[in-house]
């Protein structure tokens, strides 16, 4: 399972054999099954999941219990609640298996450790942040520019993926709309 990281970190970055066997060998493998929380709301973040296969989401939910997906990740993508992670605070949301999906996972020591020890594990941090920002950025834009329809277009158009793979329910909860809202742009598609 290890190999998947490896591949990535040698794709992304300019580094050694050595330095990629070294970062990787902080990460452990885990299962999750379909529906499995792996990080619950109020709780502290304490790990950094990189997706071998499956899909995972990060989601908020409201006083009603409506949640809003913030996040889908699949195969060869990084999750976290980023911002309890860093701060090692509790969560306002929570991450969860949408698929049953094979994880590698990076305790906050051991991250904390690897950044210390490795210019690698620097850029690949640099880069995950960076991601992070343009992600959410785009989030806002969208949400902020474009309609309920233009959103789901946009995703159809550049990330298939999500439409593909996830239910209407989770679908409609990222696109921020309900799920008949979801299925009268479906139909007239």
């Amino acid at each position: 399972m290890k190999e998947k990281l490896e591949e990535f970190l040698a794709e992304k970055f300019n580094a050694g054999e050595n330095e990629i066997t070294e970062v990787v060998a902080n990460f452990k493998t885990i299962n999750a099954t379909k529906d499995e929380v792996l990080v619950e709301k109020g709780k502290v973040c304490r790990h950094l999941y990189f997706i071998v296969s499956g899909c995972i989401k990060a989601c908020f939910t409201d006083d009603r219990g409506q949640e809003t997906i913030r996040y889908v990740a699949f195969e060869n993508q990084f999750i976290s609640s980023i911002h309890s992670f860093i701060k090692q605070t509790p969560t306002n949301e929570y991450i969860c298996a949408v698929e049953p999906s094979v994880l590698l996972v990076i305790s906050y020591a051991d991250f904390k450790t690897a950044l210390r020890n490795s210019s690698l594990f620097k850029d690949f941090y640099i880069g995950m942040l960076e991601g992070t920002y343009l992600n959410n950025h785009w989030r806002i834009e969208t949400f902020l520019r474009l309609d309920a329809k233009q959103r789901y277009e946009y995703i159809l158009k550049n990330n298939p993926q999500l439409v593909q793979r996830l239910s209407n329910k989770n679908l409609s909860s990222f696109l921020g709309i309900t799920p008949e809202s979801l299925s009268r742009i479906k139909a007239k598609k």
